[in-house]
């Protein structure tokens, strides 16, 4: 088939079932016609993931037409046809008028064609709407702003960015994810729109945040949010003097995964302690387990830090190593993991030395537990080898079995950890409890 020929940058399934899905739209007497991200990807090289489709069907020819759809967005016209378990969204063309809030138009019309659905949308790059015989559909001049790494509204940027505020912060990540420029009308436009960014909802912003701390070249990306101040009044709000602070260029050395890395590097650059980040994080809309997870490097690094870890000198390894275990035990082995790839590479990028992080790595493989269900002893066996009640005495007991084991001081036996219960339990100020009866 000519068609799956056509696309260098696509799975070959995913061209050959959506070409399906346009094939059987012409077949009934519609217009069909793979539009937007997908296109303009196929064009610039890269990989093409999801690929959309629009149609002059309405969303009740569309559903008629196919076994399995799901009504995703009915009143926006779109269903999901689903085809062999593979997912494409298909969207009826449609213009949209008397936007509310700056993000959201009051009114969906329907329409059947395809120049009128092209002229709503945000960017020329996302203008361009390819057929089965793989012609090209381009009243924006799309494929020239490509080639000349132009991002450009379609028609007047004013009123693209009236109808929806989060489209400047969306140029913004385009620019910074493709290397390309943003063209002067739509720049200036920004800048005299930007004070609208008040309106958009926290999570959209942080989705368009996070592809661009996602991309290549996220450092690209923060500087232009620094001259445009665009978001210095946004729900998520970073202003251009905490960006400029940031020395973002080194989130470029920072690998996009895991994503903690570069958030973490960006929170420290703004000054935001491990102890807040949790929470802004949070309310920042990122989960609570992400929240935690880039809230733990920063706190592994303060603790690092405080203890004197360098990656010039050593001095005091016993310390800490100590203080390095403390850290893995309290947050855990993929947290430290983090931490090392992140003060490593920060440090190299600086032109540091990074040779003590072998030590890390070393003293992280030594760690034969990391829990208390980890030990080869349990809290019964201690209970009754002291024969005391239980208490929180116990609590603080296995957690010094824990670092015993993991400087390498005790083995993690049972018999071991048993001929060192009353050494390990001696501590300065520990009290005894009541013995059991």
């Amino acid at each position: 088939m000519e068609h799956l020929t056509q696309w260098k940058h696509a799975d070959p399934e995913q061209v050959r079932l959506s070409a399906d899905i346009l094939r059987t739209l012409e077949e009934a007497g519609h217009t069909a016609c793979w539009v937007g991200g997908c296109v303009r990807d196929e064009l610039i090289g890269r990989p093409v993931n999801d690929m959309d489709i629009a149609t002059s069907a309405h969303p009740e020819e569309v559903d008629a037409l196919f076994p399995r759809t799901i009504p995703t967005g009915i009143e926006h016209g779109t269903v999901t046809v689903v085809m062999e378990k593979i997912p494409f969204e298909v969207t009826t063309f449609r213009t949209e008028s008397d936007y509310k809030d700056f993000r959201r138009p009051e009114e969906v019309t329907f329409v059947r064609s395809l120049q009128e659905d092209l002229r709503r949308r945000d960017f020329t790059m996302n203008a361009i709407a390819r057929g089965l015989d793989g012609k090209y559909v381009d009243p924006y001049d799309g494929r020239g702003d490509l080639e000349r790494g132009l991002i450009r509204c379609v028609g007047e940027a004013r009123e693209r960015f009236r109808e929806d505020a989060l489209r400047m912060l969306r140029g913004v990540r385009f620019a910074s994810v493709f290397g390309y420029e943003l063209e002067p009308k739509t720049w200036e436009a920004l800048l005299e729109l930007r004070g609208n960014m008040r309106h958009i909802a926290a999570e959209r912003i942080r989705a368009e945040l996070e592809k661009m701390l996602g991309g290549p070249k996220p450092a690209e990306g923060l500087l232009l949010l620094a001259r445009s101040g665009l978001l210095a009044e946004a729900k998520i709000r970073l202003t251009p003097q905490a960006l400029e602070s940031a020395r973002p260029e080194q989130l470029d050395v920072l690998p996009p995964k895991p994503a903690e890395l570069r958030w973490a590097a960006l929170l420290q650059g703004i000054g935001v302690s491990g102890d807040e980040a949790e929470n802004l994080l949070k309310s920042w809309t990122f989960s609570g387990g992400f929240a935690k997870s880039a809230a733990a490097l920063l706190r592994i690094d303060a603790r690092m830090n405080a203890a004197g870890f360098s990656t010039e000198v050593a001095a005091e390894e016993k310390n800490l190593r100590l203080a390095f275990v403390r850290c893995v035990l309290d947050f855990g082995r993929t947290a430290a993991e983090n931490w090392r790839v992140y003060h490593s590479m920060m440090d190299k990028a600086d032109g540091k030395s990074t040779a003590c992080f072998q030590l890390t790595a070393d003293w992280m493989a030594a760690i034969p537990a990391e829990s208390p269900r980890e030990l080869a002893l349990g809290g019964k066996d201690i209970v009754e080898r002291l024969d005391r009640k239980p208490g929180p005495w116990l609590g603080d007991l296995i957690r010094r079995l824990l670092e015993a084991t993991a400087m390498g001081s005790i083995a993690n036996e049972r018999e071991a950890l048993l001929e060192n219960l009353v050494r390990i339990e001696e501590v300065p100020g520990a009290q005894k409890e009541e013995k059991s009866e």
